[in-house]
C-alpha cells in the first residue's frame, strides 16, 4: 500500500493476480481453469441484471452520455471501449464506466459513483446512534471525543496510533497516497472551509 497507487478506480488497475486466481474445489485441490475476477464482476453484474453504465446514470435523474468523449478524455481509455462496445454507449457496463468515468477535481471517484456515495454516506450518518445519540463522552470517552473530533483522515490515525511507522515511511499527506511521495506543506484551514483545487 504504502509503495503503490494500490486501490485507484480506473481503468486498468486490477491486481494482475486477481486476473488470474488458481481456485480451489471442495477438497482443496486447485481447479483446472483459472478465474478473471475483473471479468467475473461484469458477468455477475449481468447475471443480475444490473442496469447498464446510461441506465443507472437515468436513474440517478443524471445525464446519459452519448459517446465516449463524454465519459473520458483519455485516448487510450476511449480505443478500448470503442473496441469492445463499438458505438454502443447504452451497452457499457456499469463497473466499466464508474472506472473510466472522469473525476472529480480533487476526488478519487467520479460524479457517477460521488452520487451514491453521497447518498449512503447521508444515511449512514443519520442513522448510527455513534453519530447522533451516542456521539458524546460518556460513549466514546473524553480523549476518545477529542479523537473523534479532530481526527480528518487515516493518516491521523496512523500518526496517533503508529508514529515511529509514520515518521520512518510516510512523507505523504495522505495514507492513500504513495506514502514517499513528496509532502505538501502544512493546510492551517479548517476542513469545512476547504475549496478542492
Amino acid at each position: 500500500m504504502g509503495h503503490q497507487a494500490s486501490g485507484a478506480l480506473e481503468p486498468w488497475n486490477y491486481p494482475m493476480w486477481l486476473r488470474d486466481l488458481v481456485a480451489q474445489d471442495v477438497e482443496g485441490m486447485d481447479r483446472p481453469d483459472h478465474v478473471d475476477l475483473a471479468a467475473l464482476e461484469v458477468y455477475r453484474d449481468r447475471e443480475r441484471n444490473v442496469a447498464r453504465y446510461n441506465e443507472f446514470r437515468r436513474g440517478l435523474l443524471m445525464i446519459p452520455i452519448s459517446k465516449w468523449e463524454d465519459l473520458t478524455d483519455e485516448q487510450e481509455v476511449i480505443e478500448a471501449l470503442q473496441e469492445v462496445y463499438g458505438d454502443e454507449v447504452e451497452e457499457l457496463d456499469l463497473l466499466v464506466g464508474l472506472m473510466a468515468e472522469k473525476k472529480i477535481t480533487g476526488f478519487a471517484i467520479s460524479e457517477t459513483a460521488f452520487i451514491i456515495f453521497l447518498v449512503m454516506a447521508t444515511r449512514r450518518l443519520e442513522s448510527d446512534r455513534f453519530f447522533t445519540s451516542n456521539f458524546n463522552e460518556e460513549t466514546y470517552t473524553k480523549k476518545g471525543f477529542e479523537w473523534v473530533k479532530t481526527t480528518e483522515s487515516l493518516k491521523d490515525v496512523l500518526d496517533r496510533h503508529y508514529p515511529e511507522m509514520t515518521a520512518k515511511w510516510m512523507n505523504s499527506a495522505s495514507a492513500f497516497s504513495v506514502w514517499d511521495s513528496p509532502s505538501p506543506s502544512p493546510n492551517h484551514i479548517p476542513l469545512l472551509f476547504r475549496v478542492p483545487k
